[in-house]
């Protein structure tokens, strides 16, 4: 095979997968199963990878209906935006290490 006929999967944001696994969290609690096959047709996503998803979040399977009202897409979103906000300072990080290693070199 050459390098132009390889592909790389599609890559989603912490923001789309969030999306994703909220929706999948929503169906699951209102059927008690399936949101993993409801999120798979609608957002074109496989079940594998939304499988894989769910469980590197480390938050267990919950299997039937959920207890409690279920937190879980409320705090998928906040663990989102944290993933974002470390982005944004890893960036402004790397941009002030590169003008700490400008002005060192000028000493």
């Amino acid at each position: 095979m050459s390098k132009s006929s390889k592909s790389k999967g599609k890559r989603y944001t912490a923001k789309q997968k969030a999306q994703i696994l909220a929706y999948v969290d929503k169906i699951n609690a209102q059927k008690g199963r399936g949101g993993i096959t409801a999120a798979a047709s609608r957002f074109g996503v496989t079940p594998l990878t939304i499988s894989n998803w769910i469980k590197a979040t480390g938050i267990p399977a919950v299997r039937g209906r959920p207890r409690g009202g279920g937190n879980f897409a409320a705090n998928l979103r906040q663990l989102a935006d944290l993933h974002e906000n470390i982005s944004k300072k890893e960036t402004e990080l790397a941009k002030l290490r590169r003008e700490y290693a400008a002005l060192k070199k000028k000493l």
